[in-house]
């Protein structure tokens, strides 16, 4: 009989694996809503009947929504309704000529286009606009607590006993953005008597904001891990980024080129350090988490260094240069979402667009199918004519070009200075949130808003110190007890690549 231990020989992924893994995390998901939902009719439920929340939605738009006469609104409604009746109506669908191909993309313009111009005259009809800006909205504190808790524990209800796998990611993301919100109504109780209205719009503006240089670097991590290999360096790669497009843009008086360029540099040091990553885990096979964790030790001392000996001294050289805001027209009044999403800097805009751009290129492009084919199956990649070291050392550079690009939103992106540690350990976070959203670019898209608000929230709490309970402190650590959470695998069983950190030899 022989002694040797036996290897569990590795599970075959079926339809069937698959069905069951997302029918338990749907089941994993649903009981989460279900203890959320019980906590906020208990929590946010038992404030005091008499107490009231005033919310401003007001935020820094001219106007919520453009001025238009009575008698010529019925003309944007008209055509919303015309944009949107092919969407949701078959027969609408007819009369749709032959040539045009009614794709998800053209589905998504009509609804976002029609969506806008039926908002906007109902809006207007409704008194949203009061001299220009959003009126104010005073809401109860404890009807609201239960109304969020009973729709969150109904919500996780049906997602555990239906099973449902598509919606279980957005319900369980729009569940733990209604309790953040439950949370906030909360913290500003009373505030239509005390004066301390709740910024709700600013808020969320700065999440979007502080959830840039997140998307950067989930980006980054899910280019080089689709790939097969691990970059720990992102938070390297955000120092070097940060300090240097902030020294670029100094030494030419921040003029407008200059921002660009300042840009341009982090992205093409991210690409260098990239370069040194893959150089070393690919051609002389090195440990790719030690020679990450290498190179983040190298950036620390480098700009602890450069910090201390140069912008200490010359402190012409650390100016605080913002890139400016662009507001899209009309888009940018829309209540609410308009100043969130579209009255923000370049790089939040570039950082929305990438997330399409890469989602694309990975799963509709022949490189995107190389890129994946190297990091689930390289020995068969390379049978067919894939050269894996290629497609590796171009994705992994390209990762840290774009990890680069996430290091200058600490910087120019958000009009500050370069302080030794700014980027504050986030760039481990990013490689949580890639975990987070599956390794898939709109997973990491809605992961890092979701970190991102709770960045914002602990900055923007300070004003409510004194109804605070829970210590500021504790705020502070959400967006890492959410990492500890995502890496400990309390989000659901998650599979990553195949060969992700497994080094490739022809041999």
């Amino acid at each position: 009989m022989s002694l040797a231990p036996e290897i569990a020989a590795p599970e075959i992924v079926t339809l069937e694996n698959l069905r069951r893994v997302t029918r338990e995390r749907a089941l994993g998901y649903g009981i989460t809503l279900i203890a959320i939902g019980l906590l906020e009719v208990l929590w946010f439920g038992a404030a005091n009947s008499a107490l009231q929340t005033t919310i401003e939605l007001g935020y820094n738009s001219s106007s919520a929504m453009p001025p238009i006469t009575s008698a010529v609104r019925v003309i944007p409604l008209l055509i919303g309704l015309l944009l949107l009746a092919p969407v949701v109506s078959k027969r609408a669908r007819a009369f749709v000529p032959a040539r045009i191909k009614f794709t998800k993309g053209v589905r998504n313009f009509l609804v976002i286009v029609g969506g806008y111009l039926i908002a906007w005259p109902v809006v207007l009809w409704l008194g949203v606009n009061s001299d220009g800006a959003l009126r104010t909205m005073t809401i109860p504190d404890s009807a609201t607590g239960y109304v969020v808790g009973i729709i969150t524990t109904v919500a996780g209800g049906i997602l555990a006993w239906r099973r449902l796998d598509r919606s279980a990611s957005p319900l369980l993301y729009t569940g733990l953005m209604l309790f953040m919100l439950g949370f906030l109504i909360w913290v500003a109780r009373g505030s239509n008597v005390s004066g301390l209205h709740l910024q709700l719009t600013g808020i969320l503006a700065a999440s979007v904001a502080a959830a840039t240089f997140l998307i950067f670097g989930s980006l980054s991590g899910t280019l080089c891990e689709r790939s097969g290999v691990v970059n720990i360096a992102i938070e390297g790669q955000f120092m070097t980024g940060a300090m240097s497009s902030v020294m670029v843009a100094s030494a030419m008086n921040g003029t407008g080129i200059s921002l660009f360029l300042g840009v341009l540099v982090a992205g093409v040091l991210g690409a260098l350090l990239g370069w040194v990553l893959a150089v070393m885990s690919l051609r002389y096979q090195a440990n790719q988490i030690i020679v990450g964790i290498v190179i983040v030790a190298f950036c620390t001392a480098v700009t602890q260094f450069i910090t201390s000996q140069v912008l200490d001294v010359h402190q012409n050289l650390n100016g605080a240069f913002p890139l400016p805001v662009w507001a899209i027209p009309f888009f940018s009044h829309i209540p609410i979402v308009g100043p969130i999403l579209f009255d923000q800097n370049i790089l939040v805009y570039v950082a929305i667009l990438g997330v399409i751009i890469v989602n694309i290129a990975l799963f509709r492009t022949r490189w995107g199918l190389r890129v994946r084919s190297v990091g689930e199956k390289p020995l068969a990649a390379e049978t067919v004519g894939v050269s894996v070291t290629r497609m590796r050392y171009g994705a992994v550079i390209l990762g840290g070009f774009v990890a680069g690009l996430g290091g200058a939103a600490f910087t120019i992106g958000a009009g500050t200075n370069f302080t030794f540690g700014m980027t504050n350990g986030y760039g481990y976070i990013a490689l949580a949130i890639m975990i987070f959203g599956r390794w898939r670019p709109y997973g990491a898209l809605m992961a890092s808003l979701l970190f991102g608000f709770t960045i914002a929230l602990s900055a923007n709490l300070n004003i409510y110190l004194s109804q605070l309970v829970i210590p500021q402190q504790f705020i502070s650590m959400l967006p890492y007890i959410i990492t500890i959470a995502a890496v400990a695998g309390l989000v659901g069983r998650i599979r990553p690549p195949a060969a992700d950190g497994v080094p490739f030899s022809r041999e």
